[in-house]
Order: structure tokens, then sequence, then C-alpha cells
């Protein structure tokens, strides 16, 4: 079972490194960043499966280098504070974190919570790549709709008919059939675009020729 990989984001080298190397001895793969550009970099480089940083960094906040992190990278975050103050824990939620520690950290104290924050995150990693996957079924299930129209109207036959085409074609082509149908619903659009715009110069040279006459 592969390591999971967390950024540690901290400019206090002493907690930085005593917290990298404990998390090291519990089996993570940790990556180390004393500020927020840094953290940013090693974030897009390496899309480690959590980030874990300090709140207030030398040069951007926590807030910031976590909206960076999750746009650039897909990289979830919890954050790090010297202080539990209520202010602290609803910016930490409105930056949209999985969790935050409060230092002195002690390591097997906040395990836990690291482990949920993973888990967490492979679950909305997890629900994005489906979102995903069923909005391309979706988008290729509507191509095969429109290429069998197109044939139904063409030939004037069933669906069946068309659909048992399109099939024919990818099997004898050995591609997949939503291949075949975009493949088919783009070359008719593009006819259609080509006899439209013949349409227009045609239009215009007429009435060009109406207007020379006498």
């Amino acid at each position: 079972m592969s390591k999971s990989q967390i950024l540690l984001a901290d400019d206090d080298r002493v907690i930085r490194v005593t917290f990298a190397n404990s998390l090291r001895a519990r089996n993570f793969d940790v990556i180390e960043a004393e500020n927020g550009e840094k953290a940013i970099q090693l974030g897009c480089d390496h899309h480690p499966d959590l980030a874990i940083m300090d709140f207030r960094l030398p040069d951007f906040t926590g807030a910031e280098v976590a909206a960076q992190l999750r746009e650039q990278a897909d990289v979830p975050c919890i954050f790090l504070s010297a202080y539990a103050e209520k202010e602290f824990v609803e910016k930490a939620t409105q930056a949209g974190a999985l969790g935050y520690l409060v230092k002195p950290i002690d390591v097997d104290h906040v395990l836990p919570t690291i482990n949920s924050a993973l888990k967490r995150a492979n679950e909305i990693k997890h629900l994005r790549d489906t979102e995903m996957q069923l909005h391309t079924a979706l988008e290729q299930g509507r191509e095969t709709s429109v290429a069998i129209g197109i044939l139904m109207q063409e030939y004037h036959i069933t669906s069946d008919q068309a659909f048992d085409m399109i099939r024919g074609q990818a099997r004898s082509q050995r591609r997949k059939l939503a291949s075949v149908a975009t493949e088919l619903v783009q070359a008719v659009n593009n006819l259609n675009g080509f006899t439209t715009e013949m349409r227009k110069r045609n239009e215009e040279f007429l009435k060009q020729g109406k207007a020379s006459k006498p």
C-alpha cells in the first residue's frame, strides 16, 4: 500500500522539521515548505494527498495558499495555529479546510484528525471523478442520440436500425460507438456550416448583381 503524501508548510523550522519527522516515522511521505510560495510550487509539482499549513505564513495567509492549491492542484488542506480561538476556526471553515490543528503538536493526538481529513479528501475526489464520468457518459449519450436522429431522417429508418448502423461502423473500425457518433454529428455540423456560408455568399452575389443593373 502506497504512503499518503503530505505537504507541510510552516515558517517555524523547529516545529516544521519536528512535525515532519514524526509523520515520517508513522509512515507518511512528507514534503516541506517554509512559506506560501514554496507550498504552492510543491503542491502543483507533487499533487500531495493533503496539505497541512500554518494559518499565518510570512508571505501569504494559509487561506490564500489553500485556495491556490485547491484551484491549481486540487489539494485539500488542514490548518495549523497557535491559537484555538473561535475566529481561527471560522476562518479555517470558510477557507474550505477539512480540519485544523492547534500547536504545540502531539502527533499521536492529531493523527485521527489527519487520517479523517485524508479519508474525507479521498471521498471528495471519488465523488468528483464519478461526477466527471457521469457527465462524460451523458454527453456521449447525447451525441449518440443526435447521430441516430440524423440517420433516421436521412435514410427513413427506425431508431434501432440507425443504432445498428452506428454500432456496425464502430465494430468494423474497432472504435467506440460514442466516438463514431460524435464524428458523424461533427461532420453534419461542418456540412451545415459550409452550406450556410455558401448560401450567404450566393445571396450577397445576387444582391450585388441586382444593384449593378441600370
